[in-house]
């Protein structure tokens, strides 16, 4: 099979159960550059949901120590049901992933890394130190991924570890999960993965953050 007739057909799977591939997971874990890839391959519309919101003002305010927008939830799923009832196939790409409605959505990938790693990176990208550890927290505990499971069910969610990965590898990954290669679930548990004195390495850091 050449490439155009492989995209068509992972392009076709997708469709075939929804209208939309949600990809999530924590900030910083390359949700946006890995959506972007996907939606030229599939030939799809990507929506960035954190842009998406901004843009149209579907936002109630503004929250200062949280450093982020408190979202309009009515207001955003009505605006997306516009946006995707016009279009054959989406990918939405949020770390709160699971305000898309049910009936849309076809599986759900949840991208996952490091939590050390993830922590170098944030500190990087120059993040307060208590917006870090609430996001490295959050990756420890699998929040993503049970937060999806919870509103989609285990058998439409898939997890991929993007940690040392090139985008080309993750996005190869995804479509090996579209084309029905992937194991769903929750399958990434940095508890149990993790070296402990990394762990505990990471876990003190934490506890210092006020």
């Amino acid at each position: 099979m050449n490439v155009k007739m492989r995209e068509s057909a992972m392009e076709s799977q997708a469709k075939s159960n929804g209208k939309v591939i949600v990809v999530t997971g924590t900030p910083g874990v390359g949700k946006t550059s890995i959506s972007r890839r996907l939606a030229e391959v599939l030939n799809a519309l990507h929506i960035d949901l954190s842009s998406f919101v901004i843009e149209r003002g579907l936002y109630m305010k503004y929250d200062e120590e949280a450093e982020s927008y408190v979202i309009d939830e009515e207001r955003v799923i009505e605006e997306l049901r516009k946006v995707i009832e016009e279009r054959e196939l989406v990918i939405v790409d949020s770390h709160y992933g699971e305000i898309i409605p049910e009936d849309y959505v076809t599986l759900v990938v949840v991208l996952r890394i490091d939590p050390v790693e993830l922590w170098n990176r944030l500190i990087k990208r120059g993040w307060r130190k208590a917006k870090v550890r609430e996001n490295v927290e959050a990756e420890l505990l699998s929040i993503c991924t049970i937060n999806a499971m919870e509103a989609y069910g285990e058998n439409k969610v898939f997890e991929v570890d993007t940690t040392g990965k090139e985008v080309s590898e993750v996005l190869n990954e995804v479509l090996r999960i579209i084309r029905g290669e992937g194991i769903s679930g929750h399958r990434i548990d940095w508890l149990n993965i993790k070296n402990l004195s990394e762990l505990e390495e990471v876990i003190r850091v934490l506890s210092e953050v006020n």
